[in-house]
């Protein structure tokens, strides 16, 4: 059984030289046009860290079933009818749970079993709550207990998926994606 049954897709698009501003205005037109769907969780963009003019959609829905709901749509067709002319090269991929977390340092690659980023995962967060309760426990004593924990929540989460997990998965990517002879 899985306690997140969100399904998390990230479609890689290479835009043409001299579209990018056409691309960006799409994306925005398609993030409306999904939240528009039942368990439609959100899209964000991923521009280019360089020249490369690749483009990361991120988006999310509550279940595979609503993914499936919107995949399956006259206006998603049409959307992405829309994006063929801006762009050359598109890759989707969906993710489960943990999986979002995890970056695999190539193309192509399977995420890891979900043991070893259940493994990870805990690796990363027991030292963090610890670090966060000690530091910020004795200033958010007064407060009451779901502020607290509400701010510590927004903490952990900023600093595992910011610094933290980016971090130990780059260190362990040799154990999490070994590579196959």
């Amino acid at each position: 059984m899985t306690l997140d049954p969100a399904v998390t897709v990230l479609v890689t698009r290479a835009v043409r030289a001299g579209c990018e501003a056409n691309y960006e205005d799409w994306a925005r037109r398609v993030a409306d046009a999904a939240h528009a769907f039942p368990g439609h969780r959100g899209l964000h963009l991923v521009r280019p860290r360089d020249d490369s003019r690749v483009y990361t959609l991120v988006f999310r829905f509550d279940t595979a079933e609503q993914l499936a709901a919107w995949e399956a749509s006259p206006e998603r067709r049409l959307w992405v009818e829309r994006a063929a002319s801006l762009c050359t090269d598109v890759r989707v991929q969906q993710l489960t749970g943990l999986e979002g977390w995890f970056e695999a340092p190539s193309p192509g690659l399977a995420p890891p079993p979900r043991w070893k980023m259940a493994a990870v995962t805990v690796s990363v967060a027991f030292p963090t709550i610890q670090t966060l309760q000690a530091v910020l426990g004795p200033p958010l004593a007064p407060l009451p207990a779901p502020v607290r924990g509400a701010v510590v929540g927004l903490a952990m989460v900023l600093f595992m998926t910011y610094v933290g997990l980016p971090f130990v998965t780059r260190r362990l990517a040799g154990w999490l994606y070994p590579t196959r002879s």
